[in-house]
C-alpha cells in the first residue's frame, strides 16, 4: 500500500463511504473482523434482551397473545442470535461472509419485532410501536452495522411495518404518527450510522499511513545504518594501516622536524577514527542496534585496559594519565564492551577539549553505586551548562581552541551509560577543571571483604598510581 494512494484519499475524501479500489478491500476486510469481534458481546446481549421480553410478555400480555410472542421469539429472535452467537467464535464462515449473515440477523429480528405488533393489532391489544423503535437503535448503534446494510436492513423492517399496518386497516391518522415516530428514528440512526462509519474509515487511513510511513523510515533507517556501518569499515582499514605505519615512522631516527609532523599525522588519524566510531555509535544507538549484556567486570583490570588504549593519545598531546588506586578491588554490574567505550569517550574527551595537562580516573564506592570518575585540570566548562554539556550537538569547553569534534561523545556517554541501568554527571568550575562521573551498580560486598578507601579530597594530591606515576 503506498502512503501517496493514502494521503490522495484523504485529500479527496470519501463522502459516499468508499475509497479507491487500492484500498477498499483491505478495509472492507478489517471492518468484517471488527465486526464479527463485536458480535459476539452483542449477540449474547441481544439473547439477554429477549429473554427478559419474554418474561415480560408472560406476566403483562393476555395468554393468548404471550403465547404468540413467545413462540416467535422462541422460534424466530432467539434461534437466529443464537446461531450468529455461535459462528463468531467459529472460523467459518469468513469475515466478509458472516458481515452479510450478521446483517440478516438483524433483518430477521426486526420482521420479528412487526409480527409480534401485527399479532397484537389483530386481537385488538393496543401494543405500541416502541419496539420498533428499540429495534432501529439497536441496530443502528450497538450491532455497529456498516452504513448501507444497516440503512437498507431498516427501510425493509419498515417497509415491513408499514404494510403490516396497511393490511390490518390501522386508522390513517395514527398510521402517520406512528410513521413519523419511525422515520425520525431511522433518520437520526442513519446519521449516527454514517458519522460513526466515516470516522472509523478516517482512524483507518491514518493507521495505514502511520504503519506505511513506519515502515518505510525503518526500511531507509536500517538501510542507513548499512551505509554508516559499511563506510566506516571501508575507512577505517587504510586509516588502520596509515596509523600502524606513523607508528613504525615514529620509533624510527627522524629529524625533529620531520619527527614533528609524524606525531601531527597521528593525531589527526586517531581523532578521524574516534569520528568514525562517534558517528557509528550514534547509529547503532538511534536504530536500537545496540543490547548490553550485563555482567560482573572486574573494575581493576577494566581501568588498566582503558589506560592501554588511551596512553598514546595522552602522550601526544602531552598529557599525564593517572589512575587512582583503590584499597581493594572493585566489582561492577555492566556491560563491560559498553562501559570501556563509554569511559573512553570521557578519557578522549578530557584529551581533546579539557585543555589541561593531567586526567585522573578513580573508582569509589558510593551508597551502593560505583562512582567511576574521570577528571582533569583543564579551563573547565560553564558551569550554568550543567546536564545539558550530554546533549547531542552541545559544545561546553571554554577555550575554543579545543572544540574540534561532532559535539557527539559526551551525548553517547549519556546513552551508554543509561543502557546499563546507569547514571552520569559532571561538576566543573572555570579554570578549576572538570570531572565527569558514572554510578554504575555495584556488587554487594561480602564479609570478608573490607569497604573502599576513601579517595583523598583533592584531586591532585600525590600517591603512587598501579603505573608508578605520581598520582
Amino acid at each position: 500500500m503506498n502512503p501517496q494512494v493514502i494521503m490522495s484519499q484523504q485529500s479527496s475524501g470519501f463522502r459516499r463511504l468508499r475509497f479507491c479500489t487500492e484500498l477498499e478491500p483491505a478495509y472492507r476486510q478489517r471492518r468484517a473482523l471488527a465486526v464479527r469481534e463485536r458480535a459476539r458481546l452483542v449477540s449474547a446481549a441481544g439473547l439477554l434482551i429477549f429473554g427478559i421480553f419474554i418474561l415480560l410478555d408472560l406476566a403483562t400480555l393476555p395468554p393468548e397473545l404471550a403465547d404468540v410472542t413467545v413462540t416467535i421469539r422462541l422460534t424466530v429472535a432467539c434461534p437466529v442470535i443464537a446461531l450468529i452467537y455461535w459462528l463468531s467464535h467459529q472460523r467459518w464462515p469468513g469475515d466478509l461472509a458472516f458481515e452479510r449473515l450478521y446483517t440478516l440477523a438483524y433483518l430477521a429480528g426486526g420482521w420479528s419485532v412487526v409480527a409480534i405488533i401485527a399479532a397484537a393489532r389483530l386481537r385488538d391489544f393496543p401494543l405500541p410501536y416502541e419496539g420498533m423503535l428499540l429495534m432501529l437503535m439497536f441496530g443502528y448503534f450497538a450491532m455497529g452495522l456498516p452504513f448501507f446494510s444497516a440503512s437498507l436492513a431498516s427501510a425493509l423492517i419498515i417497509l415491513a411495518y408499514l404494510i403490516c399496518e396497511l393490511t390490518i386497516g390501522l386508522a390513517t391518522h395514527a398510521l402517520m404518527i406512528n410513521l413519523f415516530f419511525i422515520l425520525t428514528a431511522n433518520g437520526i440512526g442513519m446519521i449516527g450510522a454514517w458519522l460513526t462509519e466515516y470516522r472509523h474509515r478516517a482512524h483507518y487511513l491514518d493507521q495505514q499511513l502511520i504503519h506505511q510511513l513506519h515502515q518505510t523510515a525503518a526500511e531507509e533507517s536500517e538501510r542507513k545504518s548499512r551505509l554508516i556501518t559499511v563506510a566506516s569499515h571501508d575507512l577505517r582499514q587504510p586509516l588502520n594501516i596509515i596509523g600502524l605505519t606513523l607508528s613504525n615512522l615514529a620509533e624510527t631516527s627522524l629529524p625533529t622536524e620531520q619527527q614533528a609532523l609524524v606525531h601531527r599525522l597521528q593525531g589527526t588519524v586517531g581523532h578521524f577514527q574516534r569520528l568514525l566510531g562517534t558517528m557509528l555509535d550514534s547509529s547503532r544507538i538511534n536504530e536500537g542496534m545496540i543490547h548490553p549484556e550485563p555482567q560482573v567486570i572486574d573494575l581493576d583490570g577494566l581501568l588498566e585496559q582503558l589506560i592501554d588504549l588511551t596512553i598514546d593519545h595522552a602522550d601526544l598531546h602531552d598529557i599525564s594519565l593517572y589512575r587512582a588506586e583503590a584499597g581493594s578491588p572493585i566489582r561492577v554490574l555492566a556491560d563491560p564492551q559498553l562501559l570501556l567505550r563509554t569511559l573512553q569517550n570521557l578519557v578522549f574527551n578530557g584529551i581533546d577539549h579539557s585543555g589541561g595537562t593531567a586526567i585522573r580516573i578513580s573508582a569509589m564506592l558510593r551508597h551502593g553505586l560505583v562512582r567511576i570518575s574521570v577528571s582533569d585540570n583543564g579551563s573547565g566548562i560553564d558551569p550554568q551548562l550543567g546536564d545539558r554539556v550530554f546533549q547531542p550537538f552541545m559544545r561546553g569547553t571554554v577555550n575554543q581552541e579545543h572544540a574540534a569534534g561532532l559535539g557527539l561523545g559526551l551525548a553517547i556517554v549519556k546513552e551508554l551509560t543509561e543502557l546499563m541501568h546507569g547514571t552520569c554527571g559532571v561538576s566543573t568550575a572555570v579554570d578549576a577543571g572538570t570531572t565527569f562521573w558514572l554510578d554504575l551498580p555495584a556488587l554487594p560486598l561480602t564479609p570478608a571483604q573490607p569497604p573502599i578507601a576513601q579517595q583523598q579530597a583533592h584531586p591532585w594530591s600525590a600517591t603512587a598510581s598501579p603505573s608508578g606515576v605520581p598520582d
